[in-house]
């Protein structure tokens, strides 16, 4: 706990960190101004589930992954960089310890941004008005698909953050992260239960009757044949190897 309050506030005076706190209210206010601008007698913006999956689909499709990997490449990297690795494994803290503190940041960077687009959307859905639909048990649901997207993409991102630890520079992570996403973007539907990405979507239908409309719009209305469990069970083998061979990793390499 001591190592992940140190990672938070040292990541809370980085620039890098408001500057993606900004982008992600850019997507937000993104969706609330579509909120604004379509009529609620048209069916792309009848209820608070078009606006709140808007904007979950606007951060969770390709924003959040990118801006994760990226995140964690820096965590890992910066501290090969700035030669304070060293210093940080004297304390003495084990390298399964720096890797999971750094795991945790992600997460709660991921949730936050999360959060923060929730937030967003309850403002945004008041300001727009008109939304019958807006009440406890639909902020409810909002807020489940959000903490859920909040909390599955680091774990389907754990197969490039073992990249992370074993690169020795940007290039290799952050471009295998573009790569990462193209299958999901050019075959959801087909890759739910393979692609850890796109179990993750698999999930979402689930979680509320927006978020299957979501999903469908996804996909192209394709047909899902993987089952939520099916989904989850993939995800999870795929993370638990992932964090394996990175924590192996770490300790063989010498620094």
């Amino acid at each position: 706990m001591t190592i992940i309050f140190t990672e938070i506030l040292k990541w809370k005076r980085n620039k890098t960190v408001w500057g993606i706190f900004i982008l992600t209210a850019i997507l937000g206010v993104f969706a609330v101004e579509r909120a604004c601008s379509i009529s609620r007698s048209s069916p792309l913006m009848d209820s608070f589930g078009d606006l709140y999956t808007l904007a979950f689909k606007n951060l969770t499709s390709l924003f959040l992954p990118i801006v994760l990997g990226m995140f964690a490449t820096t965590l890992f990297f910066d501290e090969q960089k700035n030669d304070t690795l060293k210093g940080l494994l004297i304390i003495p803290v084990s390298k399964a310890q720096l890797y999971f503190s750094k795991i945790a940041v992600v997460i709660l960077m991921s949730l936050g941004l999360c959060l923060f687009t929730f937030v967003i959307c309850i403002v945004g859905g008041l300001i727009a008005g008109g939304f019958t639909d807006l009440n406890t048990e639909t902020i409810l649901q909002a807020g489940l698909l959000f903490l859920a997207g909040g909390a599955l993409i680091p774990v389907a991102m754990l197969p490039i953050i073992f990249l992370a630890t074993l690169s020795k520079g940007y290039i290799l992570p952050i471009g295998a992260v573009l790569l990462y996403l193209v299958p999901v973007v050019l075959a959801p539907s087909q890759l739910m239960g393979l692609h850890p990405l796109a179990s993750v979507m698999g999930i979402y239908p689930h979680i509320s009757p927006a978020a299957i409309e979501m999903v469908n719009s996804w996909t192209g209305n394709a047909v899902i044949t993987a089952s939520p469990m099916t989904c989850s069970v993939s995800l999870l083998a795929i993370g638990i190897i992932s964090t394996i061979v990175s924590v192996i990793v770490l300790q063989k390499k010498t620094f």
